[in-house]
């Protein structure tokens, strides 16, 4: 897991933690966190969690399954509207046809609303 032991280091150096520091917050040896940092050990989870929060980072991140250091740099899916929600649902429950015709005619919209829009800027 070396993709582990560098995002422990980098994490910690990045949190302006000294191994020391960090350990004794963690509750570990100095001895034990190095050996996280330079391979030799594997953490536990509830050690693993510990280091994430500690540092400010995801699991998921220090395991490599992210790129993103921590789950406020991912981007977060906007809440839908009632409106959205509502043909989300509807269209979940429409046959193929009706979904084909069902983007006709949004496809209509937009491209009136480009030639509008050109119209305009002439």
């Amino acid at each position: 897991m070396k993709i582990l032991s560098q995002r422990l280091r980098e994490a910690r150096e990045q949190a302006g933690l000294k191994q020391i520091e960090a350990s004794k917050l963690l509750g570990i040896s100095n001895g034990t966190l190095s050996g996280y940092e330079r391979e030799y050990r594997d953490p536990d989870t509830d050690t693993l969690h510990k280091m994430a929060d500690l540092y400010g980072v995801s699991v998921d991140w220090l395991l490599g399954k992210s790129m993103y250091p921590s789950t406020k740099d991912t981007l977060q899916p906007e809440p839908m509207s009632e409106q959205d929600s509502l043909m989300f649902h509807n269209w979940k429950r429409m046959t193929e046809e009706e979904k084909q015709e069902a983007l006709n005619v949004i496809q209509y919209i937009l491209y009136k609303k480009k030639l509008n829009n050109k119209e305009d800027q002439d």
